[in-house]
């Protein structure tokens, strides 16, 4: 019985009698249908915003070196992407084709849908542009590492039941910059749950460019959309920060109905009656819980427990976004006078409320969410903060949930990348492993890519944002011992080389790529190359809808996987 082939290796079923059976009269699936359909919907993976596919199957660490892993192509684009590509696995198309499809979107406002298996330009199922950009240098003077316009800045996110992708863009009207939300159809890139909708929200306070000492406006002009959307409670959340904390400013998080955007059901402002408090974060989504409530973090600005919520970890309610609870370092005041606000984050334990966060001060944070503490310190009740985690600052973290024990990967400037243990609720100081180079920035890309608990990689990106001509790097290391690198893009870097890195953008991985968003060279893939291959017995990975019931002759089928291996050129197909 053939189960087809998909580019990740060739999938057939052997009887235990040793018969090979063929697909006459039987039928065909693709790869996806055996592994399961993963999709990347959200950026940072999932809603607990942990940088991590744990369904990957086929990336391994043993498998990923020169010669059996490298680039296998790249999808064009009009402008920068500064956004996380997202993944939908085996949708259906108006034409009654399957394809899984990759979606990204560029600064110059364009959004596009690929054929993810194809690694060209004939895999575009559609693309459709969002408006004018907006020019740089009407926005900020001196921001050089958003050059030379800004328009859809932050990721995404995808409803699959509703069929919809939801995103922003920064578009020039009348001269001016204002924001959209827009619904556009997975199939077609059509406008759908009364989409687009202007962006705009006022609320109540005497604040940095307040209206008559009473109300504060969403300023458009001084604002940036850089974090991850996020769906969740069937409501669509939409953050802001600033152009580089340049003054008036304060942090945003809006909320809208998912289907009908013209009904905005909340809004939240960090500092109504002060300045700053930026929501950024490195361009993490809002994180969001099982019930339903919303983590965000802010930035440098005024924080007095009352109404400023400068240098906070934020939890909000659900739909209408209001303040339920926060915790603020109790050197909050030195963080934001050093620039060294919280930068990473926020991301929750996967089925737990304890909340992971880390600052340009290289510090991690450790909160329980149900109790957060308020204005405290390491020494509050279920508050641990770590103190020297990383050198040089943190704007990122991926995380492992493993079973005895979350792993957390971080990386500092002029530092080795690490990760620590969170055993019991408590984070261990002591590093796990640590990486054997260092890393001249901290802006990476980080993402975890394992089969549950085994065979982890760390999959990173670094290079230097402010220089698009020259190629970043993408780096695999073995997860539970990072001075293993597997493979990096600059082993072999006439076949491999990435293009301009993007600060910030995590790599998508899934089904047996990585798909890495660049500034120069639009959408970069990565996979198995063809090699020699071997057959593999794999009874554990059979599907379970292949009951006994299913079994042909009386025998139950076996699972042979042929899979890709390095020195046997000859075997190419």
């Amino acid at each position: 019985m053939n189960l087809g082939h998909s580019g990740k290796g060739q999938w057939c079923i052997r009887l235990f009698g040793g018969v090979f059976v063929s697909a006459v009269g039987l039928f065909v699936l693709n790869v996806g249908d055996l592994l399961g359909q993963v999709n990347i919907l959200t950026a940072n993976g999932d809603n607990n915003r942990t940088n991590a596919n744990l369904n990957e199957r086929l990336l391994r660490p043993a498998i990923i070196q020169p010669g059996t892993f490298g680039k296998l192509g790249a999808f064009p684009a009009d402008g920068q992407i500064y956004s996380q590509p997202l993944y939908v696995s085996g949708l259906s198309f108006p034409d009654g084709t399957i394809h899984n499809v990759l979606f990204t979107s560029t600064m110059h406002n364009t959004v596009y849908a690929y054929d993810a298996d194809l690694n060209s330009t004939d895999a575009l199922l559609w693309q459709i542009n969002l408006g004018p950009s907006v020019p740089s240098t009407m926005l900020y003077n001196g921001y050089s590492d958003i050059s030379p316009e800004v328009g859809i800045l932050g990721t995404g996110t995808i409803d699959l039941q509703a069929g919809v992708l939801y995103i922003v863009s920064e578009s020039l009207q009348d001269s001016k910059p204002i924001f959209y939300l827009h619904a556009l159809d997975l199939r077609t890139g059509v406008e759908r749950m009364d989409g687009p909708v202007v962006i705009t929200a006022t609320v109540t306070g005497y604040g940095a460019e307040s209206l008559g000492g009473q109300t504060v406006a969403f300023d458009p002009s001084q604002h940036i959309q850089r974090p991850g959307l996020l769906l969740a409670n069937q409501v669509v959340y939409v953050a802001f920060g600033s152009h580089a904390d340049e003054s008036p400013w304060h942090g945003w998080v809006m909320s809208y109905d998912a289907s009908d955007l013209r009904v905005q059901l909340g809004v939240f402002m960090t500092t109504p009656d002060g300045e700053g408090g930026a929501v950024w974060q490195s361009g993490h989504g809002l994180a969001a819980d099982d019930a339903g409530n919303v983590y965000c973090i802010s930035g440098n600005g005024d924080y007095d427990g009352s109404e400023n919520f400068g240098e906070s970890l934020i939890k909000l309610s659900g739909s209408g976004v209001a303040l339920l609870d926060w915790f603020t370092p109790e050197n909050w005041q030195m963080l934001s006078d050093n620039d060294s606000d919280l930068s990473a984050g926020p991301a929750l334990i996967p089925g737990t409320h304890t909340i992971v966060g880390g600052d340009k001060y290289g510090q991690l944070y450790v909160i329980n969410g149900d109790s957060m503490g308020e204005l405290g310190s390491a020494s509050s009740v279920g508050t641990q903060i770590f103190t020297g985690a990383v050198l040089g600052g943190m704007f990122n973290f991926a995380m492992w949930n493993r079973p005895d024990a979350p792993y957390v990967y971080a990386q500092g400037e002029q530092d080795v990348v690490k990760s620590y243990q969170i055993v019991g609720g408590v984070f261990d100081t002591t590093p796990v492993s640590v990486g054997a180079l260092s890393v001249d920035v901290a802006q990476v890309g980080m993402t975890i890519s394992a089969d549950g608990s085994r065979n982890g990689v760390l999959w990173e990106t670094t290079g230097d944002f402010n220089d698009p001509s020259t190629p970043g790097t993408l780096h695999a290391f073995d997860a539970l011992n990072l001075a293993n690198e597997l493979w990096n893009s600059d082993m072999n870097p006439d076949q491999d080389s990435l293009g301009g890195f993007v600060k910030f953008v995590n790599p998508t991985v899934v089904n047996g790529k990585v798909y890495v968003a660049t500034s120069t060279a639009g959408v970069v893939v990565y996979g198995l190359l063809c090699g020699g291959r071997r057959p593999v017995r794999r009874p554990d990975r059979f599907p379970d809808y292949f009951s006994t019931s299913m079994s042909i002759g009386g025998q139950r089928p076996e699972l042979i996987f042929f899979e890709l291996w390095p020195n046997a050129e000859s075997e190419c197909q």
